[in-house]
């Protein structure tokens, strides 16, 4: 692998650019996108080290926003935790179909079955239609389960609040759109799909943990199921102030994290909060932080193990790359559901891999090499551009599609209609390696993809000892304590920074503070995140250093 191309501008890249650009003092050099790749030019604009007076302004006043929220001690509910039961709200007035909680809401896998063999009824049957969608209301027993044998799970109520027949309906309806249930299938098809096979059961709905007790009988569960949130929260809620907490360390620089909704949102600091609220109440009602404490063992064990998507390098900007196999993606191999939980732990993961200069920013390649009609997936997409527009703002750097098949040709123009202009603004199309080269140069890019790194992507289950520091809640505690003490040691030099920000002295402590969070994070971070396929790799080190 050729060695890290660094991020500093040469001389010639400077002469180049001012030939296009005319920078003065009180005019920001503005860069495009491509240009940015072709001069090796790392985005700052807007970050942390290269903020203008007025932008340091707007992160002032957002952090005053911030610090005024925590004292409220806000609660927010867990709508979706992956062990207890779907939590539903008596307030009718809850605003969480625009936060987006209703269209991600985590299920178990084995739930969005195509058929529950304890449903089954006639095909024409309306009645028994509705009820074979149902879905049962989840127990603290469906985490690690595959099959939708389980007799004991009930079929839930269809007297529910408002809130919770919303969610009903919405997740009701994407299963029929978007797995294949019967109220979209021909009657030979449902007669087919009654009778779905074991195997087949196994591959669209089994988990990591599951495969391992199925196929090695003395395993025992890799992650403990002993989750516990942050600050001492309750398994019910979170606090405004530990969900932002949690969300706001996994890049290093609080600062970082916070300026990537303000440029999101153009600055406008109002937007800003508006945005990290809605953020925050859908990261804690689906339980992120349990996503990413049980990690892979509660992932779909078929879409980890056919390498759907991995990171595996790096772009020409420092960027962690990850591929997206579209060829190994077909929708009845796994439901929607599975997908979803797949993505988020992915995009939470990435954040472990693009610290630094990489700023918490992500590259995409989508490979479309051998993409064919069977691997259409718009849930897939949508979910993805959701998840990149509403939650994860500022999280992609580029989306490069690698396309060689004019079948896609006829998806985009489905697909694109529906994509933010931002997004959109950060796509770009490749044909071959020499195309994908001033993003992702020869050398780096994978051997697959036309590439010279000699990368072949094989999932590398996970093991019970990798984990084993989450069973020792003494040593958690300590843990903890002293990130919450580093939390509070920021906060406090966070507002002396507030009172008079041309202090030398106030602006140290706050780096000072900054540093000792950091690694406060880096510390409790094996505690509550079980261990990756990227650490299994050797791509991320103890102390968090990426190396690929």
């Amino acid at each position: 692998m050729a060695p890290p191309t660094s991020n500093t501008p040469t001389d010639s890249t400077a002469e180049n650019i001012s030939k296009v650009f005319t920078k003065t003092d009180s005019l920001q050099l503005q860069l495009s996108l491509k240009e940015h790749y072709h001069n090796r030019v790392p985005h700052t604009e807007g970050r942390v080290g290269s903020l203008t007076a007025e932008q340091t302004t707007k992160l002032r006043n957002l952090w005053i926003l911030l610090l005024a929220e925590f004292e409220t001690n806000e609660r927010i509910p867990v709508r979706y935790s992956l062990t207890q039961p779907a939590i539903a709200s008596s307030d009718s007035t809850d605003d969480y179909e625009t936060t987006g909680v209703t269209a991600l809401s985590f299920e178990p896998l084995e739930t969005l079955s195509t058929k529950d063999k304890q449903t089954k009824k006639p095909p024409g049957d309306e009645q028994a239609m509705a009820e074979s969608t149902q879905k049962p209301k989840p127990s603290g027993s469906w985490l690690f389960q595959w099959s939708g044998s389980s007799s004991s799970t009930p079929a839930k109520s269809k007297s529910t609040t408002p809130a919770a027949s919303e969610i009903a309906s919405i997740d009701e309806s994407a299963s029929v759109s978007e797995s294949n249930t019967p109220a979209t299938l021909t009657q030979s098809k449902q007669r087919e799909e009654e009778f779905e096979d074991e195997a087949t059961r196994r591959r669209r709905h089994e988990t990591v943990q599951a495969y391992l007790e199925r196929t090695q009988p003395d395993c025992r569960t890799i992650v403990p199921m002993e989750f516990k949130p942050l600050f001492g929260e309750s398994l019910g809620e979170r606090s405004f102030r530990s969900a932002f907490w949690q969300a706001a360390t996994q890049i290093g620089d609080p600062d970082s994290w916070v300026l990537r909704f303000l440029r999101a949102r153009k600055w406008d600091v109002d937007e800003a909060l508006c945005m990290i609220r809605k953020t925050l109440v859908w990261r804690t009602g689906q339980a992120i932080d349990e996503v990413a404490y049980y990690g892979e063992s509660a992932l779909h064990h078929h879409t980890m193990d056919s390498g759907l998507a991995f990171a595996c390098t790096r772009d020409n900007l420092g960027n962690p790359v990850y591929v997206v196999r579209v060829r190994v993606n077909f929708a009845q191999n796994r439901n929607i559901v599975a997908i979803k939980r797949f993505l988020c732990w992915q995009i939470e993961t990435s954040q472990l891999l693009s610290g630094g200069e990489a700023d918490g920013r992500v590259t995409i390649l989508f490979d479309l090499a051998g993409f064919s009609r069977e691997n259409i997936d718009l849930a897939l997409v949508r979910t993805l551009i959701t998840l990149l527009s509403n939650y994860y703002p500022e999280t992609l750097g580029i989306l490069i599609l690698h396309v060689n098949s004019w079948v896609f040709s006829g998806i985009w123009s489905l697909i694109s209609p529906f994509i933010d202009p931002v997004v959109k603004s950060k796509i770009v199309m490749a044909r071959n390696a020499k195309e994908i080269a001033p993003f992702i140069e020869h050398d780096r890019l994978i051997a697959e993809i036309g590439g010279a790194k000699p990368f072949e992507y094989e999932y590398v289950l996970p093991s019970e000892q990798e984990n084993r520091c989450m069973a020792d809640s003494e040593a958690r505690q300590t843990t903890e304590n002293k990130f919450i003490d580093a939390v509070d040691r920021y906060e406090a030099a966070t507002r002396k920074w507030l009172e008079d920000a041309s202090s030398d002295d106030a602006v140290e402590t706050r780096s000072r503070a900054r540093a000792s969070l950091n690694q406060a994070a880096i510390d409790l971070d094996p505690y509550i995140r079980s261990r990756t396929l990227y650490h299994r790799l050797g791509f991320i080190g103890t102390d968090h250093s990426v190396t690929f």
